[in-house]
């Protein structure tokens, strides 16, 4: 613990060298209680260490929760329970877009470190039609005075502080969810107004926020008058697991924003509420303008698709379509990952068998070299290099070294990472949350935000309360080549209005009669793809149920490094790790780092899973 204090001590850039050494972005001075953190560390991430977080093969039965109407799955139970008797339950003919509006809200309002209205994500909404499904992207841009080479000077600014803030877009994306695919049966006000009236009433810290809190007490108390929400009443630390918590500057903005009846005070330069964000921004060294806020675009669109399992050889699990995202998010490599595997075969009970592990793992490697060929762009039209990891050479080039290798009687993974022809240095995407809800109605909303690393770029307004990202932290930054020597993404460069890739990847499986089957997404930055896919592959490729689906052990690979990280060696066991050791992978045993969310349509009634295991999340059904 002692080593974490210290890293966390360590976190906050100084960004005063870079005011006069960078004149182009005319940075702002940071405030003097930051200056003393001059050096950055590592220990400003996304993994919450106080909180025991491990997966099992014996999961409990009552965290399967089963609905005949719908559910939501996510890492707050309070909050599904609130949107579900709020929104669901109290509004006749309310939907899924509806209850997202709610339960995003309240997500940010408690686990503040992961989410929020000061960061951003995507949502993949499908309806009763075809023509009824979209997709959302409402990730953050970067500001009008962003460049190429604007973290020259101080690389870790990215990371902590004003500069490090994209502009904010869940807001914006939950507005426009409504107003494009919401039930027209619920007023705004009615869907933002109880997760503020929960802000100033107030709650009980639970294991995940008291976790954070903990690990980030040192810090929060030297930037007490900014946080002071978090502060407990002697001044001498942060609250604990249990104590009780309100955001009543939150909940002031939110009641602003409900009684206008829209997202736009958020946005209007002419508005307090973007006023101050401005004034918070730019006192903590940020370029952020009222411009940039009244700029600010929701991109939405048909979501990517592919049709899997087709034919009645795959019965129960046959003619599917995946929906997933598209924009600056991940989902053209999840795409590409899926159809690889729909070359290979259906095996009952085929986890950790070694076939179906060598399948999937090299699935995932070639998925991780699809995403380096991923970046935001402009316009509908999917550009060549993106076309190119959907295609069919790509996929039947991939899937025939995978069966090729599979013939022999030990498989081998391909003797070097640059047999997979990655096109450039991945960067590091960090954390988030993700929740599923089902209506009664044959709607689904798959959505995922995020404020990137933990309290994200620990910024806070204590006067609109919100808590803002420091998502361009995931752009590539030029002349930064990573220690195999691959050069950083010329797609993933900052420039204004630009979206930094993510790996979200929020989906929804639609069934053959176009009814949704699975929705599914995950949070944990880059194991947020691997595990999406490993969680649509144990349903539709090993037929496992759902419960065990999430909480058994996973598996990651992202090609570099070269390692295969496993969640817990002694519930893989050691055949399946010698097995491994086998093909040719370097194994890593590693803790959990992702958190998967997602609802499963069985037998007609809707079953609900959250990922206690790694995040205590408990899902609500009605």
């Amino acid at each position: 613990m002692a080593r974490n204090i210290t890293t966390i001590i360590l976190l906050v850039i100084s960004l005063l060298s870079v005011v006069q050494s960078h004149p182009v972005a005319n940075f702002v001075p940071v405030r003097s209680d930051l200056r003393s953190f001059v050096t950055f560390d590592s220990g400003h991430n996304i993994e919450i260490d106080p909180l025991r977080r491990e997966p099992t093969l014996n999961p409990d039965k009552d965290l399967l929760k089963v609905g005949k109407n719908g559910g939501i799955s996510s890492d707050l139970e309070i909050c599904s329970n609130l949107t579900i008797a709020n929104v669901l339950l109290k509004f006749p003919g309310s939907n899924a877009a509806d209850a997202a509006v709610t339960q995003a809200l309240c997500i940010g309002m408690i686990n503040f470190f992961n989410s929020g209205i000061g960061g951003g994500g995507y949502a993949v909404f499908s309806g009763k039609h075809e023509q009824d499904h979209l997709f959302f992207d409402f990730r953050e841009q970067a500001p009008g005075r962003s460049h190429k080479r604007m973290f020259d000077e101080c690389p870790e600014c990215s990371k902590v502080g004003g500069l490090a803030v994209g502009v904010p877009g869940e807001l914006k994306g939950l507005y426009e969810l409504y107003k494009s695919r919401g039930s027209g049966k619920v007023e705004w006000f009615d869907l933002v107004s109880p997760v503020a009236e929960l802000g100033y009433e107030g709650w009980e810290i639970g294991a995940a926020l008291g976790a954070a809190l903990e690990k980030y007490e040192p810090l929060l108390l030297q930037m007490a008058q900014d946080w002071s929400f978090v502060i407990n009443s002697t001044g001498n630390g942060v609250k604990k697991t249990g104590d009780w918590i309100k955001r009543t500057a939150l909940s002031d903005t939110l009641m602003e924003l409900a009684k206008n009846g829209s997202s736009e005070p958020f946005y209007d330069p002419n508005h307090w509420i973007a006023k101050s964000i401005v004034k918070s921004i730019s006192k903590h060294g940020g370029i952020l303008t009222k411009n940039d806020l009244a700029n600010y675009t929701v991109s939405a669109g048909k979501p990517l698709s592919v049709k899997i399992r087709a034919g009645y050889q795959y019965v129960p699990n046959n003619d599917l379509t995946v929906l997933t995202s598209s924009g600056s998010s991940s989902g053209a490599a999840l795409i590409s990952a899926l159809s690889i595997l729909d070359q290979m075969e259906t095996v009952e009970g085929g986890d950790y068998m070694s076939r179906t592990s060598f399948q999937l793992i090299e699935a995932m490697k070639w998925m991780a070299s699809a995403r380096s060929r991923l970046g935001d762009y402009d316009g509908n039209e999917i550009p060549a290099h993106i076309r190119e990891v959907l295609g069919k050479e790509w996929i039947d080039n991939a899937a025939a070294k995978i069966k090729q290798n599979c013939l022999r009687s030990e498989p081998k993974t391909l003797e070097n990472w640059t047999s997979y022809n990655p096109a450039y240095e991945i960067n590091e995407p960090h954390g988030t949350a993700h929740f599923s809800i089902v209506d009664g109605l044959g709607n689904a909303v798959s959505f995922t935000t995020t404020i990137n690393l933990l309290f994200g770029s620990l910024v806070h307004d204590p006067v609109t309360g919100v808590i803002f990202n420091n998502e361009m932290d995931d752009f590539s930054q030029p002349h930064r080549s990573n220690s195999f020597g691959l050069a950083p993404s010329i797609y993933n460069y900052p420039s204004p209005g630009r979206r930094p890739l993510s790996s979200a990847v929020p989906s929804i499986i639609l069934n053959e009669l176009g009814i949704p089957d699975l929705v599914v997404g995950a949070s944990g930055g880059s194991t947020i793809t691997t595990s999406v896919l490993q969680a649509i592959v144990r349903s539709y490729w090993y037929n496992m149920p759902l419960l065990e689906t999430i909480a058994y052990p996973r598996v990651h690979h992202q090609l570099l490094p070269d390692v295969l990280e496993v969640e817990n060696y002694s519930m893989v066991g050691k055949s399946a790790i010698g097995s491994f050791n086998k093909m040719g992978y370097t194994t890593q045993e590693r803790g959990p780092r992702s958190v998967v969310n997602a609802i499963r349509y069985f037998n007609g009634d809707w079953h609900a899973v959250s990922d206690y295991w790694r995040k205590r999340g408990v899902s609500s059904v009605y």
